[in-house]
């Protein structure tokens, strides 16, 4: 029940349409059940006209009811003392005005809550694509991305059905029953009583059911999260699928994830399908006994005209089609209660970074970052930074160094707050870098990394990325000094073709000279590199160094070292263990102590001194 109301704050900006849809259903229900009652003045007028050869006759010739005296009184006069046929044209002009505004009234209805299934859709999926986008980087390592985009989408398409079309539905539905049973007691209460002992049999079987389909469909949205995040880790390594000739291993894992989908579903469906023809035997026997008992009160004890059971008996056909989707509802809420939980599930996650409240601005940096005592673990007992001390000046190149795992990207990372640090505390100019604001901290950095990202977009999108006010002269000059414009030029539509997919049209090293364009229109104070040159081959590793020293022009760079060729000329190198700095000076210093540096050195270039690939300062 929590679930269902936290669904339903979505609709309060939409109170005022969705009123406007309920206005609509309470007339369509009103004149739905209104539309059966005209078959008595129908049936009564046929009747006595056959009984009388077709002469005049009296109106509602079928009896003094409760059902006879309103229908005497909101149409009696139209068909009163007139011939039959004119009385029946009378009657049928009735109906076809009552069935106008009803499917007006329809239409109304179906229109507005399509409108706000629109706009709840939109409103959902915004609000939890802005939440994802706020998560800190600890959610994405335990979190795989074909789970989110399960949830983004396809629980989200749920919810929209459960919040708008269902919801409505039901209210339709319970507004149905009411005027249905409020007529129907009108005709015969007797009848309307003998309906109604069927009803705590249908409620039992509701309860029963929704228990059961809470752990089925849970299982199946679980399921389809699996396949979604297995495709998606397929297709993006869809290289290294083809380079190890594991089509069929991955092959035998789908067809293993798709089984136990397919295991979900059919015990869902178990359930959800026995509860139609479950419903449908109580709704015969329910109208079995209306039929038997209804003759009774004509043929027996005469309380009851011919024409008003007739319609009672249609009256109460049509009350079993509303009935009978409130039966369903357990069986058709349960996907979108299961996908709103796990939607919420996600809502309800808290960002690792948060920006304090009054939260300070960032002037810029003039004076030192400090790590102070900086500890960092990602989870309980498992530290992987420890008693870092460490300043970094503007205009220095810093180097970190060190074996696979030691520590070095986390604490690059720790610089735009990508973490928050577990112990001591980092500061800018002596403000500790919690206490500032976060989107204008993280714009003192730009970043280059080894694995660029680029989206599925023009090339000009690509280098302006989260900058709306780049003029394209200013796109332009960015590729000139990363080197990249001579390439773009040649492509068919220059500035304005639309890379693939993390931009599979273009080679290693042009896209590491977008990335790093997109960086010099930036034009950050402060750089982190990580090794944007390791993976490629000569002539594109040149073209991406003069980039590269394009970019380190009067900045204050961190190197996060993967080969130790780029850090001989670095102001201060940093030597990282077992997340603690274990050496640190410059790369004579460091060469001239025998420590892990000069090991790793020794390692590498044991057969020759390689040029330095940094700028000298």
């Amino acid at each position: 029940m929590s679930t269902y109301l936290r669904i339903l704050r979505y609709l309060r900006p939409h109170l005022g349409l969705f009123a406007v849809a309920v206005v609509a259903m309470t007339f369509f229900a009103a004149l739905d059940a209104f539309s059966f009652t005209l078959l008595i003045p129908f049936l009564d007028v046929l009747f006595a006209a056959g009984q009388e050869g077709g002469a005049a006759v009296p109106a509602f010739a079928g009896g003094d009811t409760a059902i006879h005296r309103m229908l005497n009184w909101m149409v009696g006069d139209m068909v009163a003392e007139r011939s039959s046929m004119a009385a029946l044209r009378n009657v049928v002009l009735v109906m076809f005005v009552v069935f106008l505004l009803k499917n007006i009234a329809a239409y109304v209805q179906q229109y507005t809550i399509a409108v706000i299934e629109g706009r709840v859709t939109r409103d959902l999926r915004d609000q939890i694509y802005g939440h994802i986008l706020r998560l800190g980087f600890p959610f994405f390592q335990r979190t795989r991305a074909g789970q989110v985009i399960s949830r983004v989408t396809m629980d989200v398409d749920g919810i929209r059905q459960l919040v708008t079309a269902n919801l409505a539905k039901a209210i339709s539905s319970v507004l149905q029953v009411a005027f249905y049973l409020a007529f129907l007691l009108v005709f015969s209460w007797k009848l309307t009583l003998v309906a109604l002992v069927f009803l705590p049999p249908m409620l039992g079987l509701w309860a029963r059911l929704r228990k059961r389909l809470y752990v089925g469909v849970h299982r199946v949205l679980d399921a389809v999260g699996d396949l979604s995040s297995h495709i998606q880790e397929t297709i993006g390594g869809i290289r290294l699928v083809k380079a190890s000739g594991a089509e069929e291993w991955e092959d035998r894992r789908f067809r293993s994830l798709t089984q136990g989908h397919y295991i979900a579903v059919v015990r869902n469906e178990k359930w959800r399908q026995f509860f139609p023809p479950a419903t449908e035997m109580i709704t015969a026997t329910a109208v079995l006994a209306i039929l038997w008992y209804g003759s009774y009160l004509v043929l027996e004890e005469a309380t009851l005209a011919a024409s008003a059971f007739l319609t009672f008996l249609a009256l109460s056909m049509k009350l079993m089609s509303p009935v009978k989707w409130l039966g369903h509802f357990p069986a058709t809420v349960q996907p979108g209660l299961a996908a709103a939980e796990r939607a919420f599930e996600l809502l309800d996650v808290k960002p690792e970074v948060l920006e304090r409240t009054g939260a300070l601005p960032v002037p810029g940096f003039h004076e030192a970052i400090r790590f102070e005592g900086v500890g960092f673990e990602y989870g309980a007992g498992e530290p992987v930074l420890r008693e870092v001390d460490l300043e970094i000046r503007p205009g220095e190149v810093v180097a970190l160094v060190g074996p696979s795992g030691a520590g070095k990207s986390t604490l690059a990372d720790l610089l735009p707050r990508f973490h928050d640090v577990t112990g001591g505390r980092i500061t800018l100019d002596g403000t500790d870098l919690r206490d500032l604001r976060l989107t204008e901290l993280r714009a003192l950095f730009g970043i280059v990394t080894q694995e660029t990202i680029l989206f599925h977009d023009t090339v000009q999108a690509n280098i302006a990325y989260g900058i709306d006010d780049a003029t394209p002269e200013a796109v332009v000059a960015a590729a000139r000094a990363a080197n990249a414009h001579g390439f773009i030029q040649e492509m068919p539509r220059g500035y304005a073709t639309v890379l693939g997919e993390r931009g599979v049209r273009l080679s290693g090293g042009q896209r590491q000279r977008i990335a790093i364009a997109r960086a010099l229109l930036r034009n950050p104070p402060i750089l982190i590199l990580d090794e944007a040159t390791s993976a490629l081959d000569s002539e594109s590793e040149r073209q991406v160094q003069q980039a590269v020293d394009e970019l380190l022009e009067s900045r204050t760079v961190v190197v996060i070292a993967h080969r130790l060729s780029t850090v001989r000329r670095a102001d201060q190198i940093l030597v990282i263990d077992a997340g603690r700095i274990i050496e640190r000076g410059t790369h004579d210093e460091l060469l001239a102590h025998d420590g892990l540096y000069r090991r790793l050195y020794q390692l590498q270039f044991a057969a020759e001194d390689p040029a330095a690939l940094l700028p000298a300062r």
